[in-house]
């Protein structure tokens, strides 16, 4: 006997299937009814396969979800916090005012329903420092502080889906820092005497149509315009004036905008006609203090403008300018945690006192950035060297369009309020 007998004979037909009206099997009619039958379990089991899948997938991405909030929530805390210690560190000067500030903001803020807890061991104080790369790197332990990190963790969150991703918890952490840079800055402006040219570059060459020009005539055009004080408008001191207000309108925004300070220099020199006035190599015309922003800024133009109306005299005693800077900077109405920077700025080259490269090793020694900026020179290797001893950076300019610009871009590098 067959032992695989065929279905489709008379035996199995007659036996197994169906009937038609004459008595016979319908092969055709059960062949459907069984594949018919067969294809609805098959469909029953996808669809138990598929929807256990939907389920992983709805866990995994509801948890997902939850687990990205949990970890903004974290990441805004942390930066909170951060910011909250970095301004009372600023504002206060004591280091555990302002880790209990970066405690206290913490626990204001919860991720996931819970408080955030940072410890006094979460958080570092240290000094930020501006790298080559233009980044700023945060050196921790190092004083005088000006920033601070912290460190958060959160709890143990639990996931919805916990059982089904084999997973019950998860933790996030982050950290922030952070630095309410306050500026120190001394505008430390070159005004010997030829400040009175012209912007082309030339020497002993004065713009023509000074409405100041002096009346003394007795030695010639030269010294009568000499003894005058400058062109109001295209004289050398006139764009440097411009220059300053462009530094002052991009640092105004800045919370809480630099204390400046003004000090001018040249070299000690006694005018040779009446009324015979004596000049200083430099001098502090408007000191660092705490008045408002606006009013130092007031007090500089002003101070700017007075020497505007006078005549200029002397030669180029850099390290005067920047030794007295120097004063201002580290003085009693300086403050400690500050960042403190002198943009020294001269339209001619070293030529009197003693080597600048001493004066930039004092400024470094008292923690001072100096930003070194020339006017209608070539490059000055006692400029850069200056800048380089310091940290600053040295600027080379030819036009008033490059002065300016250079002014804007020292102010918008002065200050940095969230680090990393």
């Amino acid at each position: 006997m067959n032992a695989n007998p065929r279905f489709d004979t008379p035996a199995c037909v007659t036996a197994c299937g169906p009937k038609n009206a004459s008595g016979i099997t319908s092969v055709s009619s059960w062949n459907r009814t069984r594949m018919s039958r067969d294809r609805r379990g098959a469909a029953a089991i996808l669809m138990v396969a598929m929807l256990g899948v939907f389920l992983v997938m709805a866990a995994v991405t509801v948890d997902y979800a939850y687990i990205q909030l949990v970890r903004t929530e974290l990441r805004a805390a942390t930066d909170a916090s951060a910011k909250a210690g970095a301004e009372a560190l600023s504002r206060t000067e004591n280091a555990q005012q302002a880790i209990a500030a970066a405690i206290s903001c913490a626990a204001d803020n919860k991720v996931g329903g819970r408080s955030v807890v940072v410890t006094q061991n979460d958080i570092v104080l240290g000094r930020a420092v501006t790298g080559g790369n233009g980044k700023w790197n945060f050196q921790p332990g190092v004083t005088p502080f000006n920033s601070l990190r912290v460190n958060a963790k959160s709890d143990a969150v639990p996931l919805f889906f916990g059982t089904v991703l084999g997973k019950n918890s998860f933790t996030a952490s982050h950290k922030t820092v952070a630095g309410q840079q306050e500026i120190d800055v001394c505008l430390c402006l070159d005004r010997s005497g030829s400040m009175l040219f012209d912007m082309s570059g030339t020497d002993w060459s004065y713009p023509p149509n000074n409405p100041r020009l002096s009346n003394f005539t007795a030695w010639g055009a030269q010294w009568r315009n000499h003894l005058s004080p400058p062109h109001p408008t295209n004289s050398r001191w006139a764009v440097l004036a411009r220059a300053v207000g462009d530094f002052y309108d991009e640092v105004e925004d800045f919370i809480p905008p630099p204390r400046t300070s003004l000090v001018t220099w040249g070299s000690s020199y006694t005018m040779p006609i009446a009324p015979g006035t004596v000049y200083q190599a430099a001098t502090t015309n408007v000191p660092l203090s705490n008045a408002s922003f606006q009013s130092q800024r007031m007090n500089v133009n002003d101070s700017i403008a007075a020497l505007g109306v006078q005549p200029m005299m002397g030669s180029t005693n850099l390290s005067a300018g920047l030794d007295r800077a120097v004063q201002q900077l580290t003085g009693p109405n300086a403050r400690s945690l500050t960042n403190k920077v002198i943009i020294l700025f001269t339209d001619g080259q070293w030529n009197d006192g003693r080597h600048p490269r001493l004066a930039a090793q004092d400024a470094k020694a008292a923690g001072i950035i100096v930003h070194t900026v020339s006017m209608l020179t070539q490059q000055q290797p006692d400029l850069t060297e200056v800048a380089t001893i310091t940290g600053g950076t040295a600027y080379t300019t030819q036009n008033e369009i490059e002065l300016r610009n250079a002014f804007r871009e020292i102010a918008k590098s002065l200050q940095v309020v969230m680090i990393e």
